[in-house]
């Protein structure tokens, strides 16, 4: 056993994590630009919203739609019929989802180059051959990680949320909300503090974002919810929880100070209030196979600007 690894598995030991990473001495081949190895800007900046770090077909800039429209139409009249719709291939035709051609192309050069020495020869214009290229690299972009096949990353979706019926999601409101919200108190103007319809789903549904009036809290247990602890002689303590396990208890009482609790199984007992408790009940009640109450509150909610 060599000192290094002696000294890794000290480590380990003390601080219950081991960073698994290449010895100094055996610096990774390339760059610093994922798993790609290549520091390029396309690897560095993404697709607008896509993924960061990778493989270059993972991270480039798509081209325009037009682009990929014209390579797609081009592909399936010269190229499907040897190396299938799908980029996996045939007998008569390579896999171009592995090929080095593809993954190495940037705009159509080293694609445009195999085009050129095709056989039987295939006659077409540079650009054309880059519209190819262009959307090979599209379905290329659609790849998930260990190799699984394209489409289960797909791009350039358009989700929307907005597909309830507001005048129905305003009365539904008024039935498992206005007890607790209003529409002109805390939640007045409160689509306009959210970027996209989702985010103020996902804020009201869970009641868990940190900038909103649906804030409630992390769990049952979590920390910095509410927490009282009862003693076997009948003294209560409470505060803001820090800690629990099954061994211990920490919280932050009134004035600031915190308070470290041993425990044996359930004594002391421990409480601890789920601030979100409302809200997870509330997600049941207006759960239905069609989500209909759901979209129709957001749909609502999407109006109060």
């Amino acid at each position: 056993m060599t000192r290094r690894y002696r000294l890794m598995l000290v480590l380990a030991w003390g601080f219950g994590t081991v960073l698994l990473a290449q010895p100094p001495d055996n610096p990774p081949a390339g760059g610093g630009a994922g798993r790609g190895g290549q520091d390029t800007p396309a690897g560095r900046g993404g697709r607008g919203g896509g993924r960061r770090g990778g493989f270059p077909q993972l991270t480039r800039q798509l081209a325009p739609q037009d682009v990929l429209a014209r390579g797609k139409g081009l592909y399936a009249t010269n190229c499907a019929s040897c190396h299938a719709e799908d980029l996996r291939g045939t007998p008569n035709g390579t896999r171009l989802l592995r090929s080095q051609a593809s993954l190495s192309d940037q705009h159509g050069e080293l694609i445009g180059a195999e085009v050129a020495k095709h056989t039987p020869p295939i006659n077409l214009v540079e650009a054309d051959s880059s519209a190819i290229a262009e959307y090979i690299h599209s379905v290329l972009a659609t790849t998930g990680g260990q190799g699984s096949p394209p489409g289960r990353n797909p791009v350039g979706l358009q989700l929307n949320v907005l597909v309830g019926d507001a005048a129905a999601g305003a009365a539904y409101f008024d039935t498992a909300c206005a007890s607790c919200h209003s529409v002109t108190g805390d939640l007045k103007g409160i689509a306009g503090k959210y970027t996209e319809p989702r985010s103020l789903q996902n804020a009201w549904v869970a009641g868990t974002s940190a900038d909103s009036p649906f804030r409630g809290g992390r769990g049952g247990g979590g920390s910095g919810n509410p927490v009282t602890v009862t003693m076997p002689d009948g003294r209560k303590f409470e505060g803001k929880l820090v800690r629990k396990d099954d061994y211990l208890v920490i919280l932050t009482l009134a004035d600031g100070t915190r308070k470290s609790i041993a425990r044996d199984g359930d004594v002391p007992k421990v409480e601890v209030k789920d601030p979100s408790e409302a809200h997870k009940k509330m997600a049941l009640t207006i759960d239905d196979p069609e989500n209909k109450h759901m979209h129709d509150i957001t749909a609502y909610l999407a109006t109060l600007k």
